[in-house]
């Protein structure tokens, strides 16, 4: 039985996952850190052990990043899936399957579309692929020989929950002064302005690959905006029978729970709803010059998306970064699971994949 993200269905407790940002489903020029290595796979088979019994029944992970590898290119024109990707898949989707988590596939970050860098001591590149999202013919090219490819690769996985396109659109698009002001684009100035999308242009390439995913896949299709001001936006693009909505929280707005009930609750009544990243740490996590940030712990979000009818909430991040604040707290999380569970309407068994 393959998981669903359902309208009116009770929390699931999900979170964002990595093993190594960019070389996950990659081949690394150093060091092995893509999933093809066996001491990869075999510490991707221990996290998921570890998230599993914390309670947590989603991992949202990226695959392409930002365009660094996984992704063959003939000039600028994306032309197909490097070696290296599909053992990769594999270990994830078996993986997925012995601990019955479920995984919802970011296929690109929007550092895809930012002015390209060099990767010291390799000559390889990192970000600078703007054009195959701004360009429409190489954005079908994208589809056609790059995600068309990976869906092939899944298969239906029952261990797959969904595919977004790309993580928080809102960046690759005209730029703004005021990121939060009226929402007409809010952008990032590492994007070159020959890249940058207007609305009309992302709301195409978010129904393109809406309409791909349920041509090519049973999955879920899902959009994950940066702050809850797009909802209104995002929503009216995704089929609520098919569909999934998520927003990010990084202190924006400080009373959250006013939050769910003024920019959240509206949209919860025609889709499902969830909230696709947070910082789980309280106030220690405030960046320097921010002010009204909420003191909230993983169990504090937990509990008000669950209590304000949301289906899904995912802390950031799994092996978190020089610029993240910290672990995620899974012995917390362990117990609102357990607070949370009588509400859980599947068998955690049901997504066990057979061999």
């Amino acid at each position: 039985m393959t998981n669903r993200i359902a309208k009116g269905a009770p929390l699931q407790m999900g979170l964002n996952f990595r093993l190594h940002y960019g070389w996950d489903f990659g081949s690394s020029p150093a060091a092995p850190l893509g999933l093809e290595a066996p001491d990869r796979a075999a510490l991707l088979d221990a996290d998921f052990a570890k998230i599993a019994a914390a309670g947590f029944r989603v991992v949202r992970w990226f695959v392409f990043c930002d365009g660094r590898n996984g992704i063959r290119f003939t000039g600028e024109r994306p032309a197909g899936l490097e070696p290296c990707v599909a053992p990769a898949v594999r270990e994830a989707l078996a993986a997925a399957a012995r601990h019955g988590l479920s995984i919802l596939f970011v296929l690109l970050d929007h550092t895809f579309a930012f002015n390209p860098i060099p990767i010291p001591g390799t000559s390889m590149i990192k970000q600078g692929h703007g054009h195959a999202l701004s360009h429409p013919d190489l954005f079908e090219a994208l589809i056609g020989n790059v995600f068309i490819p990976f869906w092939d690769l899944i298969a239906d996985h029952p261990n797959v929950l969904g595919y977004e396109l790309i993580n928080e659109p809102e960046m690759v698009m005209r730029r703004r002064e005021n990121w939060f002001s009226i929402p007409s684009g809010v952008g990032c100035p590492d994007v070159p302005d020959a890249h940058q999308l207007s609305f009309a242009d992302m709301s195409d390439r978010l129904n393109r690959t809406r309409e791909a995913v349920h041509q090519a896949t049973s999955a879920q299709f899902s959009i994950g905006s940066m702050t809850a001001r797009w909802m209104g936006r995002w929503a009216p693009l995704l089929d609520p029978r098919r569909d999934f909505l998520t927003f990010h929280y990084y202190g924006d707005e400080p009373d959250f729970p006013r939050l769910l009930d003024e920019r959240i609750a509206p949209h919860a009544e025609r889709l499902a709803v969830g909230l696709g990243e947070f910082y789980p740490q309280g106030s220690s996590c405030m960046p320097p010059g921010h002010s009204g940030w909420p003191d909230l712990s993983a169990s504090d979000f937990f509990r008000h998306t669950a209590a304000a009818g949301l289906q899904l909430a995912m802390p950031w991040v799994w092996r978190p970064g020089i610029n993240d604040p910290g672990e995620i707290a899974l012995e917390e999380c362990r117990a609102v699971s357990r607070h949370l569970h009588h509400n859980v309407s599947y068998a955690r068994s049901s997504l066990v994949h057979a061999p």
